[in-house]
């Protein structure tokens, strides 16, 4: 109890500072919505100008953006992205932070077993997530009442953040395991980080390419569509066994490749 109570002293502040940024980005988001509302701009006319390319990257498709549902659904992709990179920068530095501080002597030869550190430490990772969640469903929710003449639609923006929930487990599980296997915290960081950049640019290049469609299920940025959730109310039930099968593994990896890993110090 003494480990989680550390590590989630330890990363309040870079909780706050990723939680003001996707409040900043939601408001931002939603201001913008309001731009064009005022405007009277058809706005589905106006980005079915743009090439095929430049909707992809900005998660513009067929959904009528005009409403605001169609219109929050366009954010999933930029929830994901950030949800991801801060998930995983978690797992990989949560886990191997005591020898890059050099202070794994002192921790890992207490009288208590690696996974009795190691446990908190997830488990502190589980919590960040969940109330990095919890952040984005209640900004999100006030900002959508705000255009939206007070309906904060959150039957629709539940089911988002459980898929985005699942999401940030997959992400925080990967960046554990590699912050278990290397040897090296940035090395971790660096390879986590690369894997979430990978992993996005694999699902917008599934999106331009209909033939590269079988790679759909090589990346979780593509598991769940922000259009199914809040328009259709849908959310894939495969989608979300695969994940958290995966991500289980991944956790199941993570305490074994630890357990076996000689710790510098």
């Amino acid at each position: 109890m003494n480990v989680f109570k550390k590590e989630m002293k330890a990363n309040l502040k870079s909780l706050i500072i990723w939680g003001c940024a996707q409040v900043f980005i939601i408001f931002a988001g939603m201001m913008k919505y309001q731009g064009f509302a005022d405007s009277k701009v058809d706005i589905n006319a106006l980005f079915d100008a743009f090439p095929k390319e430049i909707m992809v990257v900005f998660g513009l498709g067929s959904v009528d953006i005009s409403k605001v549902a169609g219109y929050y659904s366009v954010f999933f992709l930029y929830f994901m992205l950030l949800a991801a990179v801060h998930a995983v920068m978690f797992g990989a530095v949560v886990v191997s932070k005591e020898e890059r501080d050099h202070c794994a002597d002192f921790i890992y030869t207490k009288p208590i077993r690696r996974f009795q550190v190691i446990s908190p430490k997830l488990l502190a990772g589980v919590v960040n997530i969940l109330i990095f969640n919890m952040v984005t469903f209640a900004a999100s929710v006030f900002f959508i009442a705000q255009h939206n003449n007070g309906d904060g639609l959150i039957d629709k923006v539940s089911l988002t953040m459980l898929a985005l929930f699942m999401l940030q487990l997959f992400f925080l599980a990967l960046g554990a395991m590699f912050g278990a296997i290397l040897k090296n915290t940035k090395r971790a960081t660096a390879v986590a980080s690369g894997l979430v950049m990978g992993f996005f640019l694999l699902s917008v290049v599934v999106d331009l390419y209909d033939k590269l469609a079988f790679l759909t299920i090589f990346t979780p940025f593509k598991y769940f569509e922000g259009a199914a959730l809040m328009i259709n109310d849908q959310l894939s039930f495969n989608s979300a066994a695969i994940l958290l099968t995966v991500t289980l593994i991944f956790f199941g990896l993570t305490f074994v490749a630890f357990s076996r890993r000689d710790l510098a110090t």
